[in-house]
């Protein structure tokens, strides 16, 4: 199962803070490990989960549909929590947020988008920041899915009539995918906050870039890390700290 970091209480002296749990998705070519450092640096309860196409969430990863990842996510939020939600997602993880987000209503407090891809409702990420290589990309993506299709990344245990892909091949297939979903914020509040979390050394996102996908996601608060496109490995610390400083103000927000 995708691990879990429980703490028993808060790093502020927010009366509900411990109450939150982090949920942490990953981006293309990883899996709920690539959190393990956040996860040790962090002062709240965090979940980490498994995109399916991956470790026990068996699906053929060219094939996974953004409905297929929302409902995966949002049964092991389910099964493993109650309470209010921050949800974190990291680079093509950020597209299922609005998903997930509407499936678990009410609980969700503060969207975070690390470096996170997302467009606005009705729209794909590719429509709005390429347009120019929607056809490229597509034709690309179909190309990916006669190769790889029925293909896992670390699949633990392995799968019988699946087979082992790496994480160079996995990346390339799931940016691809998740990039040419449409993205639907029905059920989502507009009143729901959301941060852009921008890496000042990001070499897949360039600045203009980060400003349209910032935009795509309704942030109302952009968040600078010093460092490359995944601070859960290059800056676990930083990043941490600042999604204990969301958990923090989302509680705060609720309690008034």
């Amino acid at each position: 199962m995708s691990p879990v970091r429980m703490v028993d209480r808060a790093t502020d002296d927010t009366p509900d803070a411990s109450d939150v749990t982090v949920v942490l998705v990953h981006g293309a070519g990883h899996t709920a490990r690539v959190w393990a450092k956040v996860q040790a640096a962090l002062g709240h309860r965090s979940l980490a989960v498994d995109l399916p196409g991956r470790a026990d969430r068996v699906a053929g990863i060219a094939a996974v549909g953004i409905d297929d990842a929302v409902a995966s996510i949002a049964a092991d939020v389910e099964s493993a929590t109650t309470g209010p939600l921050v949800l974190v997602g990291h680079s093509a993880g950020g597209v299922v947020l609005p998903g997930v987000a509407a499936r678990l209503g009410t609980r969700v407090g503060h969207l975070v988008f690390v470096a996170g891809l997302c467009a606005p409702h009705g729209q794909a990420v590719i429509t709005t920041v390429r347009p120019d290589a929607a056809a490229d990309f597509t034709a690309r993506l179909d190309a990916l899915r006669a190769e790889f299709a029925d293909c896992m990344l670390d699949p633990d245990p392995p799968v019988v009539g699946m087979r082992a892909i790496d994480e160079k091949a996995a990346m390339g297939i799931d940016s691809l995918n998740y990039m040419q979903h449409t993205v639907s914020w029905d059920g989502v509040p507009d009143t729901t906050p959301r941060t852009f979390v921008r890496c000042l050394r990001d070499r897949i996102q360039p600045r203009a870039l980060q400003a349209k996908l910032a935009a795509n996601c309704g942030a109302r608060s952009v968040v600078e890390i010093d460092c490359g496109h995944t601070p859960a490995l290059a800056a676990p610390g930083e990043l941490a700290g600042v999604v204990d400083r969301i958990v923090a103000s989302t509680a705060t927000s609720a309690a008034t």
